[in-house]
């Protein structure tokens, strides 16, 4: 009994000391794979948004950026088509989310 404890103590000791080892070898490893999120601006400085056309022009480059953003996302990460589509729609929200209302009422009179 005495000589299978002390193996159990062992292998246990043992394991302990890999726990270690696996967790620096995957912190190692984390830098050189995480790439950064990819980001867009918007410019709007230039815009009216109370014309019509403008809020056109302002619609077409929200959609553009959100392509642009996913279209990084899916060469980083090799998004499938409803990833694809669900990064599409989360630039959508985040966009919305920064908006002042005016700038909300704009792009909802574009169709957006």
């Amino acid at each position: 009994m005495a000589s299978f404890i002390a193996r159990l103590s062992t292998i246990a000791v043992l394991a302990l000391a890999a726990v270690p080892a696996v967790g620096l070898s995957q912190a190692e490893a984390a830098p050189r794979t995480a790439r950064p999120a990819p980001l867009a601006s918007i410019r709007v400085g230039d815009l009216d948004l109370s014309r019509t056309e403008d809020a056109r022009i302002f619609k077409a480059r929200i959609d553009a950026a959100g392509e642009a953003v996913c279209a990084a996302r899916i060469r980083q990460e090799s998004l499938d088509r409803w990833s694809a589509r669900a990064c599409r729609m989360d630039v959508q929200d985040e966009v919305r989310s920064r908006l002042s209302r005016p700038q909300l009422r704009a792009l909802r009179s574009a169709g957006g």
